[in-house]
């Protein structure tokens, strides 16, 4: 199914202020591989830039203190979690100086749960693969948000993510209160 071609909506007093509430521009750490294309994702992200993040993969102009999103493909994660351990749990440690933060998986759970094929030419084990996932949730407060194989699903996923945590600090920040539509909890 095709992404929401809509903006994202939100009301005061009964009125649409959608059009008041400008798109993030998303930041791509300028060492990212094989960053994600918003350009697809106009009707919720005004456009990107790339530049060095302290960490993680993206952010959002404005955010970059506060927000902060690592993307892993199965593969890469695979490799991480096994072979570097260390060094990505003290990305894992700085991504804790974030108020918002989480790890993208470029995977469902099942996918995490199942045996690995040739095709990722590795011995891990799948629980040892979702143990870790679930000790670094615990232990550094790292959401971990599963997606799909399929990359136009996951940088979907990556956008919306990015919209609305931009949309509901927008709001904030102009004394808006942090709900899109009135009476929203």
């Amino acid at each position: 199914m095709s992404p929401p071609n809509g903006r994202l909506l939100v009301r005061r007093g009964g009125h649409s202020i959608t059009r008041q509430i400008p798109k993030p521009i998303v930041l791509v750490d300028s060492r990212e591989q094989m960053p994600f294309d918003f350009t697809r994702f106009s009707n919720w992200i005004g456009g990107e830039r790339c530049q060095a993040l302290k960490v993680g993969d993206y952010s959002v102009e404005g955010m970059e203190e506060i927000l902060i999103l690592e993307r892993k493909s199965l593969t890469d994660l695979i490799t991480t979690l096994m072979q570097y351990r260390p060094r990505f749990f003290q990305a894992c440690e700085k991504m804790t100086q974030y108020r918002w933060r989480a790890l993208l998986v470029e995977a469902s759970y099942e996918d995490i749960k199942s045996v690995y094929g040739e095709e990722l030419n590795t011995k891990a084990h799948p629980n040892a693969v979702s143990g870790t996932l679930d000790a670094l949730e615990a232990r550094f407060g790292i959401p971990v948000i599963y997606t799909s194989r399929h990359r136009s699903l996951a940088a979907e996923k990556a956008a919306s993510w990015l919209s609305k945590h931009f949309t509901y600090w927008h709001l904030e920040q102009a004394g808006l209160g942090r709900v899109l539509i009135e009476g929203d909890l």
